[in-house]
């Protein structure tokens, strides 16, 4: 192999070494020095074969304004929201980001007209996904960094964190 070639071979296993680490650094970031709050959220379906269990979770947040619906999916989103007792609720939407003190959550808007966050998947350990499926009620409590940006700490399920051994 020639020298250049080796010398590319290399810059491209470092970029993308370095793109990995990045992208993991930024959602450690919001986890450790986010802004936490709690999300009311509706289960979907809870099982894939390919990637084992999980439950797919929808927001009470993520439903699209009208006045937003008529903007291209992948649109980017930005909801500003506000405590309502145990959870947080969206009062506004916006397609241009809020300025602090705002506390607001960064989603796309997806091809079902309803905005995605990026933490609608949670996975559990196998043949616990009818733990959350059954549930009477979920909550997921997120981190969301300075940009909107969440990532999910713990999801509640009926009021206390989810364990799979129900104990």
């Amino acid at each position: 192999m020639s020298r250049r070639m080796t010398i590319l071979l290399f810059a491209v296993v470092a970029a993308q070494v370095i793109g990995l680490v990045v992208f993991a650094s930024v959602r450690q970031v919001a986890l450790t020095q986010g802004r936490e709050v709690t999300l009311q959220t509706v289960p979907v379906d809870p099982r894939s074969l390919l990637q084992g269990d999980y439950a797919i979770l929808d927001y009470e947040i993520a439903e699209l304004h009208q006045w937003l619906r008529d903007r291209p999916v992948g649109s980017e989103v930005f909801v500003v929201l506000r405590e309502c007792g145990d959870v947080w609720c969206g009062s506004e939407q916006s397609p241009r980001q809020p300025q602090p003190p705002d506390v607001y959550i960064r989603g796309r808007i997806n091809d079902r007209g309803r905005i995605d966050f990026g933490i609608g998947t949670f996975f559990v350990p196998e043949g616990t996904g009818l733990i959350v499926e059954q549930a009477q009620d979920v909550k997921v409590v997120v981190s969301l960094s300075a940009s909107g940006n969440a990532v999910i700490k713990t999801v509640l399920v009926d009021g206390r964190p989810f364990d799979p051994d129900g104990g």
